[in-house]
């Protein structure tokens, strides 16, 4: 009995050549074509016109114009290395003319990326819809988008937490009734200062800042805002609590740990390690700050859109009046098999009940309850806020087709389970 061939959209697999990406992406770097290549374009290369390019079960078909010839490309995104064919030649032994021309087009600056059409077990065979994405044709092109219902869809390769080790960061525990800070008409409190980690330019983890303000008549609540205190000059004149001068050292060692670094010319290694290592040091005094923080009778939330934002007099409706809790919130999972895909999801639960992400406000370290977003819990572990901040990216949920489930993220499930519980439903 003949086995039948493997096949791509139709398309014999034996038709098709392997060119390697740079490793550890889906970049092809023009030196890497050249070096599977026996043509020379030389400094006036063919006029090669790219028509279109279209996207059907995982295939990239590219239709291409070649001296009054049109042509068709065929592309298919791998986990390490490109496929490439051609309606006139190349084979697995040899990229042709037309294939080679039409790659070297798609490079800008010497290389091409082609992480946006890497959909692997993402389109079953026969059926030209996907169950996972919408493939938009437009003008010469498309575009790929997750359904909503996968926007956790987790392709090999992609960036997934630690799961190694959970280290448990030690915090002072308060006993009994816990002193509170004396007030007076002008005094001190503390702001947690956040903002989006993603979007802006001049990004910073979550710290505290102490502030100085003027109560009101009856010292009930804050009347004006006075200035962020940044050393130790910014109190002079005001009365401090032993409390307060320990909380206001270890705000100080945490604003130059709260910028994050930023390359030009990417993620580097070495930016990577210093934003690393800050986070972690700030997640540590954060841990020293929060039992003198629950002593303090003011304390605020401050959304500063950036660092830059952190300076001078603080605005009063920018203030919210906010809590901080000693509870520690418990991660646990639940892991369901949905036929094609499996889904892990990510839960919170604070002395035993449901804690609802409120996912307008990823304090990173800290979380807070939708339904109570003035009141902050400090998760209690690296991993715990680094899965934290990975869930809430994707609703809490995250996808994994079936098709490459245990070799690329079977791993993964397994390293959690052995950190926290996992429900199999």
């Amino acid at each position: 009995m003949k086995t039948k061939p493997i096949t791509i959209a139709g398309k014999p697999l034996s038709r098709f050549y392997k060119l390697p990406f740079e490793k550890g992406s889906k970049v092809l770097r023009l030196a890497t074509l050249e070096s599977h290549s026996t043509f020379s374009v030389g400094k006036k290369p063919e006029p090669l016109v790219i028509q279109s390019l279209s996207f059907e079960q995982g295939l990239v078909t590219v239709q291409v114009k070649l001296g009054g010839e049109e042509i068709r490309v065929y592309l298919a995104v791998e986990y390490d290395h490109l496929l490439v064919s051609c309606s006139v030649d190349t084979d697995e032994s040899y990229l042709g003319r037309y294939a080679y021309l039409t790659l070297r087009a798609m490079m800008r600056n010497g290389y091409c990326d082609f992480q946006e059409y890497y959909w692997p077990a993402c389109f079953a065979l026969g059926n030209k819809r996907s169950s996972y994405v919408d493939v938009v044709k437009k003008p010469g092109g498309f575009t790929i988008t997750l359904k909503k219902k996968f926007s956790g869809l987790v392709r090999p390769g992609d960036d997934l937490p630690d799961v190694t080790e959970r280290v448990v960061v030690p915090r002072e525990r308060l006993s009994g009734k816990h002193d509170v800070a004396r007030l007076a008409p002008v005094s001190i409190g503390y702001c947690f200062a956040n903002t989006d980690l993603q979007h802006f330019n001049s990004n910073h983890y979550p710290f505290l800042i102490p502030y100085v303000f003027a109560a009101t008549a009856y010292l009930k609540t804050v009347k004006s805002f006075k200035r962020f205190v940044f050393n130790e000059n910014d109190v002079d004149g005001i009365s401090l609590s032993p409390q307060q001068e320990e909380l206001n050292s270890i705000c100080f060692a945490m604003k130059p740990l709260a910028p994050i670094r930023f390359s030009a010319n990417g993620h580097l290694p070495e930016t990577n390690a210093i934003n690393d290592a800050n986070q972690l040091a700030l997640f540590k005094l954060w841990h020293k700050a929060l039992p003198l923080l629950m002593q303090q009778r003011f304390t605020h939330y401050f959304y500063s859109y950036g660092l830059r934002n952190v300076t001078g007099k603080p605005v009063m409706r920018d203030m919210k009046l906010v809590d901080f809790t000693m509870e520690v919130p418990v991660l646990s999972f639940v892991l369901k098999d949905e036929g094609d895909y499996y889904e892990l999801e990510l839960k919170l639960k604070v002395k035993g009940k449901n804690l609802h992400f409120n996912t307008d406000k990823p304090g990173l370290f800290l979380v807070c309850d939708r339904v109570k977003p003035y009141l902050w819990y400090l998760l209690e572990a690296e991993m715990d806020y680094k899965l934290v901040w990975f869930f809430s990216r994707v609703n809490f949920r995250v996808q994994v087709p079936k098709g490459y489930y245990r070799e690329f993220f079977e791993g993964f499930v397994e390293g959690v389970e052995r950190w926290y519980e996992v429900k199999r439903g």
